[in-house]
């Protein structure tokens, strides 16, 4: 336990990082008075089927509105102003979707990277699983 410049007790725990060496990092509430940007990424943490994209229905309705075909003129620029109000919502759900896929872990590193650390962590874990074997069989 080491004090906070609050003088507050602040438990530090050491984190794994991808390229095997150890981190010390401290409790949530000193990482985020001391970054709070990060505190609030990993609090928004995704899974790309924790994505929340529904665009289908909007485009099932701007098909459905396209087909409609009034014979009055009124009811043709009421309908019309109806698909372009459709779309604007279409556009603002792809908007939505994209500020989402922003949000995603590693999505700022390109397939070489990712298949890079991919690689790292398997050779880790397999140094893992060497240690634990070994350490299984040590007599004490």
């Amino acid at each position: 336990m080491d004090l906070s410049p609050n003088c507050e007790p602040v438990d530090k725990k050491p984190i794994l990082t991808a390229d095997g060496l150890i981190q010390n990092t401290t409790n949530s509430s000193q990482t985020a008075n001391n970054n709070p940007a990060s505190a609030s990424n990993s609090a928004k943490t995704l899974t790309a089927s924790s994505l929340d994209i529904e665009i289908l229905p909007a485009i099932y309705n701007i098909i459905r509105c396209v087909e409609k075909d009034p014979k009055d003129n009124s009811a043709k620029q009421r309908e019309s102003q109806e698909c372009s109000q459709k779309i604007l919502e279409l556009q603002k759900r792809f908007e939505a979707a994209r500020a989402q896929v922003k949000l995603l872990p590693g999505i700022e590193y390109n397939k070489e990277e990712q298949l890079q650390q991919l690689e790292l962590l398997r050779n880790q874990l397999k140094l893992k699983q060497q240690l634990i074997r070994k350490y299984k069989d040590i007599q004490f």
